[in-house]
């Protein structure tokens, strides 16, 4: 079988999988303002209005 030698050029710099244990995890995650409000507005843009 041949290597791709691309493929074996991305594969050195690809990140592992392999979780490190030292390094904290994240726990939760709140939402901003700024989001909600985006999330809002576009949810009232895409709202359909039967005719």
């Amino acid at each position: 079988m041949s290597i791709d030698p691309i493929e074996a050029e991305l594969e050195e710099g690809l990140p592992s999988n392999v979780i490190d244990e030292d390094e904290p995890n994240i726990v939760n995650i709140h939402p901003s303002d700024a989001w909600a409000t985006w999330r809002m507005e576009l949810a009232n843009q895409m709202k359909w209005v039967p005719e």
